[in-house]
């Protein structure tokens, strides 16, 4: 019958109406996003011991791991660089690292005005690192605190770095 689609129809519209709002708006308010998303990999120098376990195992090969043997026996890391471009981000340089220092659960802002910027090197890991530990309590993605020395060199980069836009947003959003 005709008018019984129409009143489920309306039923329908009615539970709707009555329901919280699903959308958000998305530069100022974030949905917290599970710590299993396939996010941008964060590199941790600190935890890094260059053995390049990581590079071996990405299928694309968008990871770049270049070190000097120092005097006693460990490396010295010259180059690290992911390249974001080609990445597929399937997780497998995060299982393969040995020492947990590439970890995915990054901001998910991948959305850039040109393609080169996707290209990061070392410095530019460290600081997209740095930035998750400001923003997160100083836990790494997988939940372990980081050591005090890093927490004391990312304050002191903090208070001499002006904020970022994410930090910007949420101070403006709690300011009473």
């Amino acid at each position: 019958m005709y008018g019984i689609g129409v009143l489920k129809g309306m039923m329908v519209t009615i539970q709707r109406m009555v329901k919280p709002v699903a959308t958000i708006e998305f530069p100022e308010v974030t949905r917290p996003m599970s710590s299993r998303a396939r996010t941008n990999l964060l590199w941790f120098d600190e935890r890094c011991t260059g053995c390049s376990t990581c590079a071996q195992a990405c299928p694309d090969g968008c990871i770049l791991v270049e070190t000097t043997p120092n005097p006693d026996g460990s490396l010295h890391k010259v180059r690290y660089e992911i390249d974001f471009r080609i990445c597929m981000y399937c997780g497998l340089c995060v299982e393969a690292c040995p020492y947990q220092a590439i970890q995915a659960g990054g901001v998910f802002e991948d959305a850039v005005y040109e393609f080169d910027t996707m290209y990061k090197d070392k410095h530019a890991l460290t600081k997209l690192a740095h930035e998750h530990l400001r923003r997160n309590d100083y836990l790494y993605p997988h939940g372990q605190k980081a050591p005090p020395d890093v927490i004391e060199l990312i304050e002191i980069e903090a208070r001499e770095a002006p904020l970022s836009k994410g930090e910007r947003v949420v101070k403006a959003n709690t300011r009473g």
